[in-house]
Formats: C-alpha cells, structure tokens, sequence
C-alpha cells in the first residue's frame, strides 16, 4: 500500500506589491503566519535554501530499468518551532537529506507560533532566490495562508504538492540515524573547497571514499582512519559545494559508510546526512523498526514518529506532519511479512532459539548479548545494521503475545 499525503491550497499564487506570496497549507489557526519579518543575511539564507531545493529535485541514484522521471520531486518541508525556521528535503532517491536551519540571530523577530508546511519552489521562485545579492533586502512571512517572499524581484506559481509515504519514513529513519552518529573532525571550508574541486573528475560512480584530517586540510582515503567518515558517493557531497563561501567551519559526523556534514554559518546552518550507499535510500534503512517494533510487534512511543534530531547540538527538535511515521510504518514490508508468517503459524519459540519458517526454509533467531541474530541472508548481509530481518520480527511477535499471555 502506497500511502501518499496531499497538501491542499486555499490560493494560488501571486506576485504583487506586498510581494511574492506563495501559499503554502497548514500551520496554526490562531495566527495567519508562523513568522513574518526580515531576515538578517539574506545571500546566506536564499543560498541555504537554492540548495536544498537543489536536493530536493535531484536523483543521485536510479535503479536499472527505471528511468528518474517515474519518481516526481518532492517540495521543501518548513517548519517553525517558535524559536528559528527549519527548511528540509530529501532527493529523488531518498538518499540524500538536507535542512537549512535560520537560526534565532537569523530573524529579526522570533516567530510567532509553531508549525509546518509544504512548499513550493518552482523556476521562478528559484531564480528569484538566485538574485539575492549583498545588501538585497529580503521579507518573509510563513504560515497558514502562504510563504511570501518579497525580494528586488521575482514571481513564482504554486501547485499543490503530495508528500511520498517514503519521505514520511526517510525523515523518521533520519532521527533514529543522527542519535546514533558521533563526532569525527572539524574542517575549514576553503579546504573542503579545495577537496571538492580537486576531484572534479571524481572515483567510480557509488565508490566508498574516507575523508581523513590532515594538516593542510582533507584528503581521501579507502580505508578509515582516526577522525575521518566515509562518503559513498563523493558526488553526493558536492550539494554543500555552493554554501561553502558563507561557512565558518565544517563539522562532520559518521556511521559506518554513512555520513553527516554540519556548515556553520553567519545565522544560519546546512546539515547534509548522505545515506550509508548511493543506491540506499533513507526510507529502507529500518532503524525505526529495531527502535519501536515492541514485544507485540506493534510500533510505540520514543525515537520513532516525526521529529528530528539536531546534530549541532544534540537534542530533539519537533516537525509537525500530516501524517504520523508509526502509520506509515505499521505497512512496512518487513512488519507486513512478519505479522503474516506470525498469523500462519510459522513460528515455533523454543527455550534457547526461535525456529521461523519462511519460503519452504526454516530459519533459527537466537538472542545474543549484541542483539538477535538470524541464520536468513538478509541477516548475513546487513546485520542489524538497516534493523531486524522478519524473522527476528516475527519472534518477537510470537514471544510478546506468548507474554500477553501469560
């Protein structure tokens, strides 16, 4: 089941005198907008958000045979918490994930309310942002009836934009991936800069790279080394290659090949997490599983549902969706399966072990001090690292409702 959450607009867009009022859907009903007001670095922020417009209308991977116009891009997520704004995205493949956050000393006034909204950045709303430029004035208002940005010039239409059930699950994904990554090294911008552009030509598509520290700024390496965190794919990286003027400092974070890269910024910063393959996308990882499928099988309170994490400094953040992650996951594939070989009778739990049979072959689950283990292949090939196999699922299906039981 496909589970797809349309956006609906109270009106189309328009530019006129108040200038370009974008309208967006959602937010609280007590105030027409989250925020209304200036931003303070214009270039800083119309640059944050080209990029990650930028990632969200970018396929860095397709799979054989199917072409990257099957998959539509998706538009921006805002979301105002009452302090500072987060604009977020994901691209075409759910491998990439970018969010720009304009900081409190960002905004020349705080908002005045929380919530989100889906927004449109089409051509023109784009290339509006584009000529922002030194001193170029910048108004914004989020909210209810509409994102307006008001600039030197510019227009732009709206249209009405679903959000994929798989940018449901990626951004849930995300928040269990950013708890569990940790700090590796600092670096400067010009030296990232200088990395960036001197691998023009770039490895093999999809190839696992490790950005060591050194002296005289980072350097690639095919094997990891104290403070480095890999990159699978180093084109993927080049999304942040424009923002490196505006940074003041570049920090990273790993897990396994997978990584996260923080450009602070005068009041404002860009996170990019790149997922741990070129070919894997977020939204298959199954971090929320291993985190929030109980004893019952069923998917409860904690690090699952819609919030974020924020990696700078390291503590939840809120996001407000249409539709929660736990509904988008109680159809997860690997649930469904598990739920179904539970209901056949497919499972046999023993004192030590769990006997699971599935496709004609019986599989053993054990419970060990790291975690359960399988003898199944996907168990071989991933571990728990993209979060338990059916099997393992299933057993813990079976063994809660043995304990309800009882």
């Amino acid at each position: 089941m496909t589970v797809e959450q349309l956006y609906r607009y109270r009106h189309p867009s328009v530019l006129d005198g108040g200038g370009l009022r974008l309208a967006t859907s959602g937010g609280p009903v007590d105030h027409p907008y989250f925020f209304e007001g200036l931003i303070e670095r214009p270039p800083v922020v119309a640059a944050g958000l080209l990029a990650v417009a930028r990632v969200a209308r970018t396929r860095f991977y397709t799979p054989p045979g199917m072409l990257a116009a099957i998959l539509r891009a998706a538009d921006p997520i805002v979301t105002s918490d009452g302090m500072l704004l987060r604009f977020e995205s994901l691209s075409a493949d759910c491998g990439v994930y970018a969010r720009l956050d304009v900081l409190p000393d960002g905004l020349d006034r705080a908002p005045r309310a929380r919530g989100a909204t889906n927004v449109d950045f089409n051509d023109t709303m784009r290339s509006t942002l584009a000529g922002v430029s030194g001193a170029d004035p910048m108004h914004l208002a989020v909210g209810e009836d509409g994102v307006r940005v008001r600039t030197l010039d510019g227009e732009a239409v709206e249209r009405r934009v679903p959000l994929p059930d798989r940018w449901v699950r990626s951004l849930a994904e995300l928040g269990v991936i950013a708890r569990a990554m940790r700090p590796a090294a600092v670096h400067a911008p010009a030296h990232l800069r200088r990395l960036l552009q001197s691998r023009s030509r770039g490895p093999r598509p999809g190839a696992v790279l490790h950005v060591v520290p050194a002296p005289g700024g980072p350097r690639l390496a095919t094997a990891p080394a104290p403070g480095s965190v890999a990159v699978a794919g180093l084109d993927r990286l080049r999304v942040v290659e424009p923002l490196l003027r505006h940074a003041t400092a570049v920090r990273t974070f790993g897990l396994g090949t997978g990584s996260a890269w923080l450009l602070e910024m005068p009041t404002a910063r860009l996170t990019v997490l790149l997922s741990p393959a070129v070919s894997r996308g977020f939204s298959g990882e199954g971090g929320l599983l291993d985190v929030s499928a109980g004893e019952d099988g069923s998917l409860h309170e904690g690090p699952a549902g819609s919030g974020g994490f924020d990696l700078a400094d390291g503590t939840p953040f809120e996001r407000e969706l249409p539709l929660d992650a736990r509904v988008a996951y109680a159809d997860q594939p690997r649930l469904r399966d598990a739920r179904a070989l539970a209901e056949a009778g497919a499972v046999r739990p023993g004192p030590d072990h769990t006997v699971v049979e599935s496709g004609g072959t019986a599989y053993t689950v054990r419970r060990a001090p790291a975690g359960e283990r399988c003898t199944c292949a996907w168990f071989a090939t991933h571990g728990l690292d993209r979060g338990p196999c059916k099997h393992i699922l299933a057993a813990r299906l079976v063994r809660g409702r043995a304990s309800s039981a009882g």
